[in-house]
C-alpha cells in the first residue's frame, strides 16, 4: 500500500534531484550502465515522492514529462544558490 509521507520540502527533494543527476552524469562519463539505470530509477522516486504520486492509481500521469519539470525546478533553486568566482 502505498503510504504519503510529508517529509521533506521542496528544496530538499530539488538537492536531492541536483545530486542524483550529477552522478547519473558521471555514470555517463565512465559508461557504468548498471549505475546510469539505478541514478535513473531514483530520480523517478524521487519525482513520484516529490509530487506525491501514486503509481497504482495514477496510471495516466506523464512521468517523463513530470521529470522534465521537476529538473527545471531543481536546476533553477541550484542557480540561485551558486556563487560564480572568477580566478584568472
Amino acid at each position: 500500500m502505498f503510504e504519503q509521507h510529508n517529509e521533506g520540502t521542496g528544496s530538499e527533494y530539488a538537492r536531492i534531484f541536483r545530486l542524483l543527476s550529477a552522478a547519473k552524469e558521471e555514470a555517463e562519463k565512465l559508461q557504468l550502465r548498471n549505475l546510469m539505470h539505478l541514478t535513473n530509477m531514483a530520480l523517478l522516486q524521487v519525482v513520484i515522492d516529490w509530487d506525491g504520486i501514486d503509481p497504482d492509481r495514477e496510471l495516466d500521469v506523464n512521468l517523463e514529462k513530470l521529470l522534465g519539470s521537476k529538473a527545471k525546478i531543481a536546476m533553477k533553486d541550484a542557480s540561485e544558490n551558486l556563487i560564480l568566482i572568477d580566478r584568472h
